[in-house]
């Protein structure tokens, strides 16, 4: 959901309001394929992707986007398969990551995620860095193959492994691992080679959950690896690497910091982190290295965020 973030600023990162979310016409959004090899395929466009398994089976998708590029998604699937859509995995639930699911299962593709995605879904929820309410979804939406910690698909030759990694992103990710075809889908987890990788607090996500999620994602990586986040190219395992190193040390600073009984302001004022990850804090010019310590500092210290919106 970075793509939601750069809209709110810093101001809803303080739970305070967010700012006015841009509107997108999507009818104006193209879909770019590119091929990583071994039938899968990497469907991408400005502000999200989908990654997509084909071969004589069908095809499997991961992550619907929100409900408008449901259309745009199968077009470009038909690109390269003439193949019914079999599976869909969710890989959090954030709505532009499931929002086309109704559209799509109506096909008959069986939609598998972790066990919590589909309880967010069916509930709703109030995510307090947009200060967005996310409805529940119809029945038709919703997931019909749940797992707990891990699920192994056998599709077309492939092995896809799910994982789920709790309380990072959220707290119902799933990496989305293809072994045959050596790439990763980090779900939220990982915000590519330049953007700092967003927790939802509202969501269970957590900065110590991302650095274990990151860390369970090297583990399974090795040098030729592509590590795919929400949005943008596949980056490299080193990437990765440089991203969990530059989490750990913001998690050793900010916790030093409240060690030392520094307010969040205070320990904001302090400045722990700049520096450290000018690549990441440059990106799009949003969460910057300010917002990345009060983001820390709440997730260490277990603040909770409003679970309604604030009252007009």
């Amino acid at each position: 959901m970075r793509r939601v973030l750069a809209a709110a600023g810093l101001a809803a990162l303080c739970y305070a309001p967010a700012f006015a979310q841009p509107r997108i016409d999507y009818s104006k959004l193209e879909i770019k394929t590119t091929d990583l090899g071994h039938g899968v395929y990497l469907l991408g466009w400005q502000g999200g992707d989908s990654l997509i398994l084909v071969g004589d089976e069908g095809v499997l998708l991961v992550d619907t986007s929100v409900a408008q590029m449901g259309d745009k998604i199968k077009a470009a699937i038909a690109k390269v398969s003439t193949k019914p859509i079999k599976w869909v995995v969710n890989t959090h639930a954030h709505a532009d990551h499931f929002g086309a699911n109704e559209a799509i299962a109506k096909d008959g593709a069986l939609i598998v995620a972790h066990e919590g995605l589909r309880e967010r879904m069916a509930k709703g929820q109030y995510l307090a860095a947009f200060n967005q309410t996310i409805p529940p979804s119809p029945p038709a939406a919703l997931p019909k193959v749940t797992y707990v910690d891990a699920m192994t698909l056998h599709f077309d030759g492939e092995t896809v492994e799910l994982v789920h990694v709790p309380n990072a992103h959220t707290d119902n990710d799933t990496l989305v691992h293809f072994k045959r075809a050596n790439v990763i889908h980090a779900s939220g987890t990982f915000g590519g080679d330049s953007s700092y990788p967003f927790f939802d607090m509202s969501s269970g996500g957590s900065l110590v959950g991302t650095i274990a999620a990151e860390a369970k994602m090297l583990s399974l990586a090795d040098a030729n690896t592509k590590i795919q986040a929400d949005e943008g190219e596949p980056a490299s395992a080193d990437a990765l690497k440089a991203t969990h190193d530059m989490l750990v040390a913001v998690r050793t600073r900010v916790q030093k910091l409240i060690d030392e009984g520094k307010s969040e302001d205070e320990a904001v004022a302090a400045k722990p982190i700049n520096g450290l990850g000018d690549r990441w804090a440059n990106a799009q010019g949003f969460l910057t290295a300010d917002a990345y310590t009060r983001m820390a500092y709440q997730s260490l210290k277990g603040i909770k965020p409003p679970s309604a919106p604030p009252a007009r």
